[in-house]
Formats: structure tokens, sequence, C-alpha cells
């Protein structure tokens, strides 16, 4: 008998005291993450159906269902990143203008990083133009994504 997957419609919250339940993961790529409609399994093999009526953008952590017995947390996956350490104002205009050029989302670290998923071209690109970019494994976090377009909030 095939059962229907659980239907996930918002965020339940981030950082929720869960006791005793049994915690699964439905892991997701960083872009996915403001997808308004997947169809995916949990870790644990769970099907799940998430179907936002809005935009808002799911955060790493984010609870997700929730049952006396168990709860579906969101993991963000890991990818190769471009990561970039400008030293000066006028390194970060310049090289968020070229990534802006491309249309590629721009992460900004805690640690002042310029972070962008990994694309072979653009690598190519900022080494040739003296950025000393390098090549790392990160999960690229909706909340340091900035947004210069539009005029909707990310969450």
């Amino acid at each position: 008998m095939m059962r229907e997957p659980i239907k996930i419609t918002r965020s339940l919250g981030n950082g929720v005291e869960l006791g005793q339940r049994i915690i699964d993961f439905l892991e997701v790529e960083w872009y996915e993450t403001t997808k308004s409609r997947i169809r995916k399994k949990t870790m644990g093999g769970i099907d799940v159906l998430v179907d936002k009526a809005d935009r808002t953008t799911f955060q790493n952590g984010d609870l997700l269902f929730v049952s006396e017995e168990q709860a579906i947390i969101l993991k963000i996956k890991p990818c190769d990143c471009i990561v970039l350490r400008p030293t000066n104002l006028i390194s970060v205009g310049i090289i968020c203008f070229e990534i802006g050029n491309k249309h590629i989302p721009i992460f900004m670290t805690e640690q002042k990083e310029v972070c962008v998923a990994y694309d072979a071209n653009l690598f190519v690109m900022l080494d040739s133009a003296g950025f000393q970019p390098c090549i790392q494994e990160r999960i690229l976090f909706p909340f340091q994504m900035t947004k210069a377009f539009g005029n909707k909030s990310m969450r």
C-alpha cells in the first residue's frame, strides 16, 4: 500500500526543542531552499512534498514536520564553492560586480569572504584577474546571499 507523502507548507521554526523525538533530515541543495515545490525523500526514506504557498526561503535547521514520535529538519548539503578573501572594499566591489554580471548568487560570510557555487569559467576569470580564488566545500546559507535586485526580502 502506497503512503501519501508528508506535505510541508512552511517552516515550523528553527532551533525548536524536540525532546526524545526521532530526528530525520530532508537534505536539499542550496538553490532548492527557495523553491516552492519539491518532492524528495528524507535521509530516513520518508516521502516528503514541499508545497509552499509563498516565496519564503527555508534556512538550514528549519523544522519542517513534527509528530509525537518524529521530526523532520531541513539540512542544506555542502557544495564546491569559489571562496575569495578580498582585502579592501574596492576589491569587494570589483569581485561582486564581475560575479553579478554573470547572474550568479553571491554569499557573504561572517569572515568577510565572498563565496559562490563553483563555476570553472568564473574561477579562471577571477584567478587571471589576480583575486586568488580557492575552491572549498561549503554550505551556502540563504541568509548570507546578497540580493541586489527586486524589492522582496529572502525571509
